[in-house]
């Protein structure tokens, strides 16, 4: 059922419920949501923060709003499209790479399509969107939110709702990715500048100069991702690896267990033993 929201970040909470009973099938395909009123009054929250949650309802493909209306739910959520490459995704870390593979053959495309059919309208909406983020990033945000959103405005451009589904889903699997991709002023600034060229070449109605932005884009987003995994997965082995030696030196009596009870060890910079220092409150071991 839905509950009163506590959290700071209201908004979000209010989508993970409001997603939740999609996901539950509690509310079914082409249901119609109730009022920014009445959830305002559901959740306890301002019609402020149910608009911000309907709004990423909607940017994920989970609902459509319906001018005169209200809110519904999609005929078909994007789970059921890309809900086994998304659980490929979550239990194999290694799929990132299939993933990138995936959106370089098909975004450069959809960008191509989005310059052959975007309308003044489309371009507006894409340039307020890159400057959004330029203001999260001003605020020191990642922007994730936004170059997420402007993916999928992209995808709209091409006005095949096949294509918005796959790109919504993509965009919600990789959540995770596009926050590591975003986390140093290089690589946010790098992303705005690249979605600036991507936007300038679907106004000119140049297909081939933003396909080849778009790759770029994705190109640039994969190097970072991928550098980041494997520098998580080479620290997490030289963590084993610092473990295995201790419990090593412990087994062969160098080290009793008291020694370890309440011991840090310092590692030399090469991540050996060599000058290895082992602080005890009872005794020193060098």
């Amino acid at each position: 059922m839905l509950k009163v929201i506590k959290k700071t970040r209201i908004h979000e909470e209010v989508f993970s419920q409001i997603h939740e009973l999609i996901k539950q099938g509690r509310l079914k395909a082409r249901d119609q949501l109730p009022s920014e009123r009445e959830l305002a009054e559901t959740f306890k929250v301002s019609r402020t923060s149910v608009r911000e949650a309907l709004r990423t309802l909607e940017s994920q493909g989970l609902i459509v709003s319906k001018t005169g209306m209200g809110n519904f739910v999609v005929d078909l959520p994007v789970e059921a499209l890309v809900g086994p490459l998304a659980r490929l995704l979550i239990d194999e870390k290694k799929a990132l790479a299939d993933v990138f593979e995936l959106r370089k053959l098909i975004e450069p495309h959809i960008a191509a399509l989005a310059a052959e059919r975007a309308t003044a309208t489309d371009v507006a909406k894409l340039k307020k969107i890159v400057a959004k983020q330029t203001e999260a990033v001003s605020r020191g945000e990642t922007g994730v939110e936004a170059d997420a959103e402007l993916h999928l405005c992209i995808s709209r451009a091409t006005q095949n709702q096949a294509l918005q589904k796959l790109v919504s889903g993509l965009m919600e699997m990789l959540s995770r990715s596009r926050e590591e991709s975003l986390q140093t002023d290089k690589r946010r600034a790098s992303s705005i500048a690249t979605h600036r060229r991507i936007i300038a070449a679907i106004e000119k109605h140049d297909r081939s100069k933003a396909r080849s932005e778009m790759l770029r884009h994705i190109e640039q987003v994969e190097e970072s991702v991928l550098l980041s995994s494997r520098l998580l997965k080479n620290e997490s082995q030289k963590t084993k690896r610092v473990r295995g030696r201790l419990d090593d030196q412990v087994r062969r009596g160098h080290l009793t267990s008291s020694d370890g009870a309440n011991g840090s060890i310092e590692c030399a910079p090469n991540g050996g033993f060599a000058a290895e220092k082992w602080h005890s409150n009872k005794n020193q071991v060098r």
